[in-house]
């Protein structure tokens, strides 16, 4: 009998756990879907190559049959307008030296002063594009590299080498490791100028990669978009140096026609095997975009090489087709969530801790489009105060994420104390020590009250002894 009330209390207990506990998991309500959302970035992810290469595949309806291989994206979020071959390997000709001043800018004082040596300026040929430089000549890093850069000098690219790397097998080992650094995988120097080796190669995809790391250094971004620069006489050479830009969109000197108000860079490039190459980046108020052209045509000796028409359409149909669209202010409610133990079940109200923008089309419709994908934090409860972080929301195109913020409360949430008081009642009374201890103490109970009972027995049983003896000797 005992036994059977032991598993009855037991089984009751179990039965009033399962009718609280769902008490206990109010915010549960707004975090359900977190799941969910996690495996669709799942499976978005894993679907987000073939979309990218998709979504890359757009009608320009440009004129572009004259480059091998064609490349534009925006310098500020990297999204990709547009792609044609961009991972075939070609030759870069001169925009090689976009790599040579990287290593310059980031290992050389600029003010120093460089003695061109006979092993920098003997392999220089009337084929190579050069400044003149004689050698013994005295010129600084900076002077140099204006010299590359603008002029697109050879000889110049050829000195620095020589004074960084020790030799120009030395620079070009020192080119190719920061080519790995930088994820430029299918690209291999073996010199600091472009000249043309059938083992000097990359592709208009790693070429973007190493202009838009050049052009967060501020002095590259200086020496790109410069008209002229001017080099006074040196030691070896006592007439002035006018150096004009050999990137027709930012320098009318050489050819006025090409010449686009956008543009701020950055390097040409051309050899017979390379055909012509051009790198460029331009802005339209909060839009940089950088396109690359290599293995382009040219048109005619009066009007130059396509590099630069089919670079300027580019850049305009990005910024004529695409803008910075703000997705979310910061003052947005974009969703609200349930509270725990909130006084008077007060909501709070969920705004992205930042403006959320992204390079978009212009026609897009956000509402219909972009689709929002939140993760809130499992426990929202009181107090809360504005200004808290209770979670993140990211927004999706297309199957990529073009924006992400954390979601921060709107409102303070004050804390209910008489729930707060019946909560932490329940959360006693369903932990497991505190049950286990009750199942103890009702063992406990019934045991003792079954041992008072085999106890009272005993004590009759030997009452009734004692009495049936006495008796048989009183008969007796």
């Amino acid at each position: 009998m005992n036994k059977k009330i032991i598993l009855f209390t037991a089984v009751i207990m179990s039965i009033l756990i399962n009718m609280i506990n769902p008490a206990l998991s109010e915010p549960a309500e707004d975090t359900q879907n977190i799941e969910q959302s996690s495996q669709e970035q799942t499976d978005n992810d894993n679907t987000s190559e073939s979309k990218t290469q998709t979504e890359s595949q757009i009608d320009l309806s440009l004129p572009a049959p004259h480059a091998e291989a064609v490349y534009l994206a925006d310098m500020k979020s990297d999204k990709v307008l547009y792609e044609r071959n961009a991972d075939e390997k070609l030759y870069p000709a001169s925009t090689t030296k976009i790599m040579t001043a990287i290593l310059v800018l980031e290992n050389a004082d600029l003010t120093q002063t460089i003695t061109a040596q006979t092993e920098a300026i003997s392999p220089i040929t009337n084929q190579h594009s050069h400044m003149g430089i004689l050698i013994g000549e005295e010129l600084t890093v900076e002077q140099l590299l204006y010299g590359m850069l603008v002029y697109s000098a050879n000889d110049a690219a050829n000195v620095l080498a020589v004074h960084l790397g020790g030799s120009i097998e030395g620079f070009a080992q020192m080119m190719n490791d920061k080519a790995k650094e930088l994820g430029a995988n299918d690209t291999h120097f073996v010199n600091p100028h472009g000249f043309h080796d059938d083992n000097h190669y990359t592709t208009a995809h790693d070429l973007a990669l190493m202009a838009k790391y050049a052009m967060q250094n501020e002095k590259f971004r200086e020496i790109v978009k410069t008209d002229m620069y001017i080099i006074e006489p040196t030691n070896k050479y006592k007439e002035i140096r006018y150096l004009s830009n050999t990137n027709h969109l930012v320098s009318k000197r050489r050819q006025a026609n090409y010449f686009y108000s956008k543009a701020i860079g950055i390097k040409t490039g051309f050899t017979d095997e390379a055909g012509s190459c051009l790198v460029a980046a331009a802005v339209d108020g909060d839009t940089e975009l950088l396109s690359v052209v290599m293995k382009c045509k040219n048109s005619s000796e009066l009007n130059g090489a396509y590099s630069f028409s089919e670079s300027e359409d580019l850049l305009e149909y990005g910024f004529e087709n695409f803008k910075y669209i703000t997705i979310a202010g910061s003052n947005d409610i974009v969703k609200d969530s349930k509270v725990y133990e909130a006084k008077n079940n007060v909501r709070v109200a969920l705004v992205p801790q930042n403006d959320v923008s992204a390079l978009l089309p212009v026609n897009i419709d956000i509402e219909k489009e972009i689709e929002p994908i939140f993760a809130l934090n499992e426990d929202i409860s009181a107090p809360i105060l504005t200004g808290d972080v209770l979670g993140s929301v990211s927004y999706e195109y297309q199957g990529q994420i073009v924006g992400t913020a954390n979601l921060i409360a709107a409102n303070d949430v004050e804390k209910d104390m008489i729930k707060a008081a019946i909560h932490t009642v329940i959360k006693i009374i369903t932990h497991p020590v505190f049950i286990i201890a009750v199942l103890i103490i009702l063992f406990l109970y019934f045991y003792n009250k079954r041992r008072q009972r085999i106890n009272r027995r005993k004590r009759r049983s030997q009452m009734e002894h004692v009495s049936y003896d006495t008796k048989w000797q009183r008969k007796k």
